[in-house]
C-alpha cells in the first residue's frame, strides 16, 4: 500500500483548510461502516464550480487466512446547478487506487471463487451526481453515485498453491502474500502460457456515499 502518497493527501488536505476560506472537509459513513478510514476535501472555485478530493484506507488484517486491504484516491470537478455546497451537483472524476483481497468472493469485480488471492492496481474515470443536504450553516449530508470505467491491473493465484517456505529457490519470481505464502508469479497453464499478469475492464458504480461534511467559511 502506499502509505506516503495517503499522508501527502492528508497534508494537502490540512494546508488548504488553513489557508482557504471557502472549504469543506467531510467524511464517508459508508466507508466508516466497512473501517475504512477516508478523508475528503472540497474547494468552491466560484458560485457554480468546486473541486473535490477524497481518499481512502483500510489496510487492517482480518483473521486468517482472509484479507481485504485496499486504498483510493479520487479527485472530482464538480458543477452546481444551484450553487456551490447546496443542493443538485454533477461531477466528473478520476480513479487510481491498490487491492489486496485473499479469499474474499468479490462478485461486484468478478472474483466470485473464495480460494483466490488478487493484488493489483486500478485506474480510470467517471461520472457523478450528488445532493447536499443543509443541516446547518456548517453542516450538510452529501449523496452521491457515480458510474465508470476502471482498467484493472493485477496478479491472480490459487490460494491452495502458496507455498510456506521456499528454501534455496530463489524469491524473485514470487510474491509473498500479507498472510505469509509464496507464489509463483511465472505460473504457466496447461497450455504453456503465462497465467499473470491478468487485466481486466470494468464498467459499473465508482462512487457512492452518505458523506458528512463540514464546511468552513
Amino acid at each position: 500500500m502506499n502509505k506516503i502518497c495517503f499522508c501527502f493527501l492528508c497534508y494537502f488536505f490540512v494546508t488548504t483548510i488553513v489557508y482557504s476560506q471557502k472549504v469543506a472537509v467531510k467524511s464517508n459513513l459508508l466507508y466508516d461502516a466497512t473501517a475504512t478510514f477516508n478523508i475528503g476535501g472540497e474547494y468552491a472555485i466560484n458560485k457554480t464550480f468546486s473541486v473535490n478530493l477524497s481518499a481512502n484506507y483500510n489496510g487492517w488484517a482480518l483473521k486468517a487466512p482472509y484479507a481485504w486491504k485496499h486504498y483510493m484516491v479520487q479527485p472530482e470537478f464538480r458543477y452546481w446547478l444551484r450553487e456551490t455546497f447546496n443542493e443538485h451537483y454533477v461531477g466528473a472524476h478520476l480513479v487510481y487506487g491498490g487491492f489486496d483481497i485473499e479469499r474474499m468472493s468479490l462478485p461486484f469485480f468478478g472474483f466470485k471463487r473464495r480460494n483466490l488471492f488478487v493484488d493489483g492496481t486500478a485506474y480510470g474515470a467517471g461520472v457523478a451526481y450528488g445532493y447536499q443536504l443543509y443541516i446547518t450553516p456548517h453542516l450538510n449530508v452529501e449523496f452521491s453515485l457515480g458510474v465508470g470505467f476502471l482498467q484493472l491491473k493485477y496478479y491472480k493465484f490459487d490460494y491452495t498453491t502458496g507455498i510456506k517456505d521456499l528454501g534455496e529457490i530463489s524469491k524473485a519470481g514470487y510474491y509473498h502474500s500479507v498472510n505469509g505464502l509464496y507464489y509463483n508469479k511465472n505460473a504457466k497453464d496447461g497450455d504453456g502460457k503465462a497465467l499473470n499478469p491478468w487485466q481486466k475492464s470494468y464498467i459499473g458504480p465508482t462512487q457512492i456515499g452518505i458523506t458528512i461534511v463540514y464546511i468552513i467559511n
